[in-house]
């Protein structure tokens, strides 16, 4: 199998240059969605202050990385170390065509990362608020070069109205219109149903869902670091160009868009993946007063393999729940990784 590549994009909100820049668009941009107001929330470009911890998480849990591709749009960290060999900095004219610029939305940053000449065929993505707890190998990823996926066919309680679910059921629609789904399905079951990778209550949903249901939503992935084919994407712009490209060319989120869980959705009904239960990869947790000691206990104990830690924008005490985290971290983590300076 080839080298395995981290990607992380990342954002710091608080950029005036930045936020003036986003301001101007967001007074001319009427393809913004304003029905869910999560969609351009602060919360979406909110720097943890948090992000020396996750290269150093990287470095001690999963040192067998090759490289980390740190995307931004331009933007640099005082404390980082540029010179490290593993480390590639990547700005968004680097490799987004200049018709999608700028760009303040995840979907087109991520759908477009097939376009880094540099990127390596097997590539995990990351969100930095998305942290690495334990050691972990290579294999947590991938398995005999295809992408392991967490695989629950029913129908997500969270779906609803909001930008995310119609992003999901957009995905879905995608894998619909491109695959004949029940018949694909079928040919792959017992990756569907595989009782030591899902655990049995999971498979055992999956099969329901199928029998009963006849309504697979591929389309939903969790919060947590997903593991991609660069040729997978580079595939789904051959077979969709319309639907990235509107995608992409949006500045802001959009209920018409798709996300980067497309590429896993695609992935699955063309059976190119391993199966897991998400449960077993690791934990999503909304940062709030009520879970921070629970949050900052689970990073402490290293409770699971990764840990998001959802920021929400209605949280409050925002700055103590930062500094009592940054605290968990330091110590579990307490020295400077090599991307330090």
């Amino acid at each position: 199998m080839d080298k395995i590549d981290f990607v992380l994009p990342w954002v710091d909100g608080s950029d005036k240059a930045w936020l003036a820049q986003k301001s101007k668009y967001e007074k001319s941009d009427t393809s913004m969605t304003h029905g869910d107001a999560d969609a351009n929330a602060e919360c979406r470009y909110r720097d943890f202050g948090l992000l020396k911890y996750w290269f150093r998480a990287v470095e001690r849990f999963a040192p067998w990385v090759n490289r980390i591709f740190f995307v931004t749009c331009g933007q640099k960290l005082d404390w980082m170390d540029e010179a490290n060999p593993k480390l590639r900095l990547v700005n968004h004219t680097d490799y987004i065509p200049s018709a999608y610029l700028p760009t303040f939305q995840s979907n087109c940053i991520e759908l477009n990362l097939h376009r880094i000449s540099e990127l390596s065929e097997h590539f995990v993505l990351f969100n930095d608020d998305v942290f690495i707890l334990r050691p972990i190998e290579s294999d947590f990823f991938f398995k005999k070069g295809f992408p392991v996926i967490p695989c629950d066919l029913g129908i997500p309680r969270w779906l609803g109205s909001s930008n995310i679910s119609r992003v999901a059921l957009n995905n879905s629609g995608v894998v619909k219109l491109n695959f004949d789904e029940e018949r694909q399905v079928w040919k792959h079951i017992w990756k569907y149903i595989d009782v030591p990778a899902l655990g049995l209550s999971r498979a055992v949903k999956n099969i329901l869902s199928i029998a009963v249901n006849r309504i697979v939503i591929h389309g939903t992935f969790g919060h947590l670091a997903q593991p991609h084919l660069k040729s997978t994407l580079d595939e789904i712009w051959q077979a969709q160009p319309g639907v990235l490209e509107r995608t992409s060319r949006s500045h802001f989120r959009t209920d018409d868009s798709v996300n980067h869980w497309l590429i896993s959705a695609w992935d699955m009904i063309s059976g190119r993946f391993f199966p897991s239960n998400e449960k077993r990869k690791g934990n999503f947790m909304t940062l709030n007063e009520k879970n921070l000691s629970h949050i900052c206990e689970s990073i402490r104990q290293q409770s699971f393999p990764q840990i998001c830690l959802n920021d929400k924008g209605n949280m409050n005490s925002l700055e103590y729940c930062y500094q009592e985290v940054a605290k968990a971290f330091d110590d579990l983590l307490p020295e400077k990784s090599s991307f330090e300076k």
